[in-house]
């Protein structure tokens, strides 16, 4: 097929036609010109809608949710936040009469640990002990101990991995026992013995009281069966007896320990034993 080109005569400076075959495999490559839109309001003129020319897939409904529709996400529940316990304030006598009186340094640093309320158990014969409250003793009196203080004290471990071991312990005597009684290894149950208590030591520490002074050197320990703190000892009821607060009444406690410090080798402040101050609140 032949088709009219226009040319341009370079010689004569006119333009003539010229003759040249149509290829029709190099047309489809040829970029093809579109007609615009001879005034802007014609470009967004509407197309109007066929549904017939459409394919059968594209027919079909979308499956779509309104989004009032969608359930709302699930919040993530926040955990309580555990809010440290105030701190009453310093009484103005124990840098000024208490720490010189036991011969410790008056800017020594000193640590609320709780308030209570003193119960009968802390005043009967019986139990021979004053009880400090858990929270107090785990996250105010053990951050100031050393390592080997908390050892002495049964004090070095957590309590819920302490009794969470514990349980692993009994869970697999129970498995053995069982295992053996089925495998025919034993004629009979053997009974188990009653577990013993352990044997409580403890950290030598001196109560505190305004009426009744500084104790004797008593012990600070936990038990292992109920994870409580406790300071008990010899003498205990003795003193106890002469201090200041009876029961129902309402007592902060307070700890200050002095460290042993050198200058050039030269002892300046002397290692003192762990005091506990009981102070009575006023009412």
């Amino acid at each position: 097929m032949l088709s009219v080109v226009p040319s341009k005569n370079m010689n004569m400076g006119k333009r003539t036609l010229a003759m040249v075959p149509y290829d029709p495999t190099v047309a489809p490559s040829q970029p093809v010109k579109r007609a615009r839109p001879s005034s802007p309001a014609d470009a967004g003129a509407m197309v109007p809608y066929d549904a017939g020319k459409l394919p059968a897939d594209a027919t079909e409904p979308i499956d779509a949710v309104p989004l009032k529709a969608v359930a709302p996400r699930r919040k993530r529940p926040r955990l309580p936040l555990v809010r440290p316990l105030p701190n009453p304030e310093e009484p103005a006598f124990l840098r000024e009469h208490i720490l010189p009186r036991l011969g410790l340094w008056k800017q020594l640093q000193v640590h609320f640990i709780h308030t209570k309320r003193v119960t009968d158990t802390d005043l009967e014969a019986h139990q021979n002990r004053f009880r400090i409250p858990t929270e107090g003793a785990v996250q105010r009196l053990r951050p100031i101990m050393t390592t080997e203080e908390l050892d002495a004290a049964n004090l070095l471990h957590d309590p819920a991995a302490v009794a969470s071991l514990e349980s692993e312990t009994e869970e697999e005597e129970e498995e053995g026992e069982q295992l053996a009684a089925e495998q025919g290894q034993r004629k009979r149950k053997r009974k188990r013995k009653k577990r013993k208590g352990k044997v409580h030591g403890g950290l030598p520490v001196r109560l505190v009281d305004l009426a009744a002074g500084v104790s004797d050197s008593l012990l600070l320990t936990r038990w292992t069966s109920s994870h409580g703190t406790i300071v008990k000892g010899g003498g205990y009821m003795n003193y106890v007896r002469r201090c200041s607060f009876k029961e129902h009444d309402v007592v902060d406690i307070w700890a200050f320990k002095q460290r042993e410090f050198r200058l050039m080798g030269t002892p300046v402040f002397h290692e003192s034993p762990l005091y506990i101050l009981i102070l009575k609140r006023d009412g």
